[in-house]
């Protein structure tokens, strides 16, 4: 099988008309006629294009290769450059195209990916990452957190980063107060707390039972991430915004994070290397985004925890992730086990 060319389509889609996002989808095609699929979010006006671009000319630059070498690929897309490493939207186009590869062999291969990644479980523990941040109707919020109740989801996930702190934790304590002792809480701090804050933030709700205060400082802040960890009862998770495996190196030498978190931007392929790095620190995985492709690799994995489910990227598929008794159940078909939506694809499109 070999890479012959690709499609890129640039989408504006809305999930339940309360979540947007913005993508730019690619279909990696072959010569066998199999199609590989995956897609690029977080992007604006003056991105689309340049992200798009990039990502043809990386699938051009592969033409006639073999798609099931993901490594092989992989080290082709992001190894060293003239001397430079590739970084910044050129590393998110290459993370693409690593994420369409992988897809490609699992239908080459008959197999979902999780499986092709070391195939641990089949299900993971899966959060409700949407409309739960600070400043909306109590009302409003206590309907959509009993909806998600309703829909089997155990966890959620709050942004409160920016809002005052008494505001981040009154509405901590709210959230707390209508889904019950046994639903996990999950707070991000957006890197918008000091040390001094992000311990007052963790003293305050140290009797809601959080289950992680994510990203409480500037994400560079190696050390400040490894003092807050030492003093807070609740676990820290950082590593979103991380690009490179050294980086979480740093992170997890420092004590920086009891979880780390990990993007779409490093690939699938390069997030198995961070997670086998971060096992290897006793030091459990989760995603940042990208729910479709990233949860293969947490089932994979021994120490993959929970699937962040963001759903921006729902209506571009067919498909419904399965959400079963506070579980992510994996497809079972084979690749990523996703089909997009022809009609999304027209509709939504950007001219």
């Amino acid at each position: 099988m070999k890479i012959t060319g690709c499609a890129v389509h640039a989408v504006t889609v809305t999930f339940e008309g309360v979540m947007p996002g913005t993508h730019v989808v690619l279909r990696l095609r072959t010569d066998e006629g199999l199609e590989g699929v995956s897609y690029v979010s977080r992007l604006g006006p003056r991105t689309l294009r340049p992200m798009a671009l990039m990502i043809e000319a990386m699938v051009e630059s592969l033409h006639g290769l073999d798609p099931r070498h993901t490594e092989d690929l992989h080290h082709r897309l992001t190894g060293p450059k003239l001397g430079a490493p590739v970084s910044g939207l050129e590393l998110r186009a290459a993370s693409a195209v690593d994420v369409a590869c992988w897809d490609l062999k699992g239908k080459a291969l008959g197999q979902p990916v999780y499986k092709l990644m070391g195939g641990f479980r089949d299900r993971r523990p899966v959060s409700a990452n949407w409309a739960l941040m600070p400043g909306q109707p109590r009302d409003r919020l206590a309907a959509h957190l009993e909806a998600l109740l309703a829909r089997g989801f155990r966890a959620v996930k709050c942004p409160v980063g920016f809002v005052p702190l008494d505001e981040a934790i009154d509405h901590v304590r709210f959230v707390r107060s209508v889904v019950g002792a046994s639903t996990r809480i999950i707070v991000d701090l957006n890197f918008q707390t000091t040390i001094k804050q992000a311990l007052r933030f963790a003293r305050e709700t140290e009797a809601l039972d959080l289950f992680w205060i994510e990203d409480p400082v500037a994400f560079h802040d190696y050390e400040g991430m490894a003092q807050i960890r030492a003093q807070a009862t609740q676990s820290i998770t950082g590593g979103e915004v991380y690009q490179f495996p050294h980086e979480f190196r740093w992170l997890l030498e420092r004590g920086g994070c009891d979880i780390a978190m990990i993007d779409q931007d490093l690939g699938l392929t390069g997030f198995l290397k961070v997670a086998h790095m971060a096992q290897a620190y006793g030091c459990p995985v989760v995603n940042h985004l990208a729910p479709e492709a990233l949860s293969h690799a947490i089932a994979a994995v021994p120490n993959g925890l929970i699937v962040g489910l963001v759903p921006w990227g729902q209506p571009l598929f067919t498909e419904p992730l399965r959400i079963e008794d506070g579980d992510l159940v994996m497809p079972t078909a084979p690749g990523l086990g996703l089909t997009l939506d022809e009609d999304v694809l027209r509709r939504c499109a950007i001219s």
